[in-house]
Order: structure tokens, then sequence, then C-alpha cells
């Protein structure tokens, strides 16, 4: 059983202006008259109060309290000599719950246009008691199928929609919450491992297996910059805020400068000040490496990692920390800092070293998303080409994003007072142009060269 409150009161006085109204309507307006009669005849029923008992449904049992009046005594809105208001009541908001029109009737008029009476009048006089709807039978239906990868989870949400009358032995209602997401996840590049991690993951929370457990949600992501980490980050974020695991999904991504003050004692305050801004959702350190160093000697970092080691216990259920970064860095200069450290973060994603072929499909990627197209009619650009410029591209897919910033540059010069239709159109002479415009800086440009350098000494102490 469920109450729900109404304000008796208004309904009397709103029907009156609707039946104005409709009246008004009858005499002057010029569309269809059957509506017009039809909604007459319904409010001219609903109009005198005296003959609305034609419509009492004998509702079994009390169906309606006086909120106001426990003693049940009828009020100055009806005849006083109703022996039976409260029934009178209920049986007029019943016959209008069959008419969706007027089931607003009951509803309090616009505080803004409110009178200092109608205001006096605004608190529910009426209860009416909503008996439960009957239970809907489902259908029962078993899956049997073997997940490996994220494209086994997505097929199985397109092959099993959710629906009204059928249950699923799987909880399908929170893999349908998280399908952006997992879409949005096995559209990046590369990173079969790291996928195959995060679905061992998922299917882990999904089935409730991590109920009344002492499971830490903080996570590790490995790799060098430009592999994507931070997407990665937000993408599991939003996946457990979806699922309900994360109650307010916000996400924070911070660095050195936003956990460490400039004076000792100031920087617990100042971590733990962020920690609490990020309860319920994610709290992303990018290169958390540089909270630490080879030394150990720092004392502000020593405070800020021993105030965030102390809070990932104390909110273990209410927060996610992620860290990312280089692996052996993070080894030497931040999980030594503090012994319990390591073992609060149980989810660890490595994230491999893209090849060129994944740097072409990077890029062929941005172009898409950036609503570009590449023109390929006279020299077709290939996999190849990433290949013999691959010691540029240092971070990965961050170069690629800023080589095609080059591109969209040197496009723009070729295209001046051309025709709309071949503009956004990338050709392989402006990915030659704008590459030549992202070597102009020299570190990039040198690149090469030190890479052949580095090789030159390992091979000194092979």
């Amino acid at each position: 059983m469920s109450n729900k409150y109404y304000n008796y009161s208004f309904f009397l006085e709103n029907i009156n202006k609707k039946y104005a109204n409709i009246n008004s309507q009858k005499s002057n307006s010029t569309t269809d008259i059957d509506e017009i009669n039809k909604n007459y005849d319904l409010y001219n029923s609903f109009y005198n109060s005296n003959k609305i008992f034609h419509y009492n449904l004998n509702l079994p049992g009390k169906n309606a309290e006086n909120v106001n009046n426990p003693n049940n005594t009828p009020e100055e809105t009806v005849d006083p000599k109703n022996e039976d208001v409260d029934k009178y009541k209920a049986g007029t908001y019943a016959c209008c719950m069959n008419y969706s029109s007027t089931l607003s009737l009951f509803e309090p008029a616009p505080v803004n246009n409110a009178t200092s009476e109608t205001k006096k009048r605004k608190k529910p006089d009426l209860k009416i008691i909503i008996p439960p709807s009957p239970p809907v039978i489902k259908k029962k239906v078993s899956i049997k199928t073997k997940i490996n990868c994220l494209t086994d989870l997505l097929d199985l949400i397109e092959k099993y929609p959710l629906q009204d009358d059928i249950e699923y032995d799987i909880n399908m209602t929170s893999l349908n919450k998280i399908k952006t997401e997992l879409v949005d996840l096995n559209r990046m590049i590369g990173m079969k491992e790291l996928k195959e991690n995060v679905v061992d993951q998922l299917l882990y929370y999904i089935q409730d297996l991590s109920k009344n457990s002492n499971d830490y949600m903080h996570t590790v992501i490995y790799g060098p910059p430009g592999t994507g980490k931070t997407e990665i980050a937000r993408i599991i974020g939003k996946i457990f805020a979806n699922l309900g695991i994360l109650k307010k999904g916000g996400f924070k991504k911070v660095t050195r400068s936003d956990l460490v003050a400039g004076y000792l004692g100031q920087t617990a305050i100042k971590t733990k000040e962020v920690i609490e801004e990020c309860l319920g959702g994610v709290l992303f350190i990018d290169e958390a490496y540089s909270l630490g160093n080879n030394e150990k000697r720092d004392s502000f970092s020593k405070e800020c990692i021993d105030t965030l080691c102390e809070s990932l216990s104390n909110y273990k259920d209410q927060l996610m920390v992620i860290i990312a970064g280089y692996e052996e860095e993070l080894k030497e200069c931040f999980f030594t800092y503090n012994q319990g450290l390591e073992s609060r973060f149980t989810w660890r994603f490595k994230i491999d070293n893209y090849k060129h072929n994944d740097l072409f499909h990077i890029f062929t990627k941005k172009i898409k998303d950036s609503g570009w197209t590449y023109d390929d009619k006279n020299e077709k650009i290939s996999a190849e080409w990433f290949e013999r410029k691959m010691p540029y591209f240092k971070f990965y897919g961050r170069d690629v994003e800023n080589m095609l910033s080059k591109i969209k540059v040197c496009h723009s010069r070729r295209v001046f007072g051309d025709p709309d239709s071949e503009k956004t159109k990338i050709t392989f002479e402006d990915l030659e142009k704008g590459f030549e415009m992202f070597l102009k800086n020299d570190e990039v440009k040198n690149r090469k060269n030190s890479q052949e350098l580095n090789k030159m000494l390992m091979n000194l102490y092979v």
C-alpha cells in the first residue's frame, strides 16, 4: 500500500474554472466540436458536487482519511449533511483516475498566482490509499555463454534486450547501464590485455560477488604518456558510477601541485581536502611518481603519500583512487614511500607501447571524430608512413593529435578560396606539410637522433 495526499478544496476551485473555460469554448471555438462536447459532458458531471455520488465506486473499507480532521466531521467545502465526506472525496478521486485530464484538478494552483486564501488551503486535506499493483509474472530466461572480451559483452546486450516480462539470470540491467562506456572502451585503439582485465573486473562486480567484501576499488594504470591513460580512467569511473558503486560519479584529475603545499604540515590538510572533495567519485593522479623521489628525502611527499594511504582505507567504499605512470617509476618513487600502499591498489592495468599500426588507426580515428575526412585519390596514407616516422612519436597518441592540429593549419592555407566541398578533406600533401611543421619543435626534431644515440650506448654495455 502507498499513500498519496491531495487537496480536495483545490478540486472544487479548479473544477469551477475548468467548467467556465469549457463553456466559453463551447460558445466561441471553431475547433473540433466533438472533442469540446466530450470535455463538456465530463466536467459538467463533476461540476455539481451534489450529483457526484453516482461516480462513487463503493470502494471497500476506509479508502480515505481526513488528514486535518481525525474525527471525520464534514468540512465547509462539502455539504455538512453528508455523512460520508471521506468516501465522497475518495470516489471523486477514483473517478478522476479514469480520466487523466481531470486528475490534475487535485493539484494546487500555481503559487505565484495564488491568493492569500489559496495559500492557506495549500496543506493537503485528503489522503488516498492506493492498493498495490498486481505483480507482473515474468518469464525466466537463462543465459549460458562464455565472456572473453568486451565484444562478447556488447553482443550479449544486443541479444538480450531489457523487457518488463522477462527476468534474466544475469544482471542485464547493470550491463545496459554501462553500454555506452563499454562501446567507448572497445573503440580505443589496441590495449587488448587491458580490455580483457577490465572485463574480469566487470564480471566480478556485475554478479555482486563484491557484496559484503572488503575489496578496494583503487586502481593502477601503467603506461607511458600519450597512451590514453586519462581516458581509460574516466571510462572506469563512469562504469562504477553507472553501476551505483560510486554514488556521485565525479572525476578529478590532479598532479603534485594540487596535493603538496609549500609548508610542512599544510600538505596533509591540502591532500585531505582534495580527497574529501572526491568522495563518491574518482581521484585520478597522473604521473603519481612525481609525488616522491628515489632518495625519499622529501618530507612534503611523505606527508602527502601517508595522508593518501590512510584515506584509501578510511573511504574504501566511497572513493576510487586511480594512479597512472611508468611502472618502474611508480614502484621506486611512489609505492616505496609507504609499505601499505601497494596492497591497497588491487586492480592493475597495463598499456603496452603503441606500434606504428596503432598510430595509423589513432590518426584515422581522430580525423573521423573531428568531422574531417581523408582524400587519398592521389597518394594514400598507410601504416608504413608511420613506421618510417615512428621515432618522432615519443608520446604516441598525444603526438598524433599535435601533428593533426598542424595538418589542419596547413590545410587551411591550401584550400583558401576553394569551394566548401574541398574543405575539411585532408590530403597527403597536407600530411607532409603538417609533419614538417610538427618537426619545427626542436625537442621533437631531435628525438630520432636521441633514440639512435641511446641504442649505441646500450650496445656498448652488451
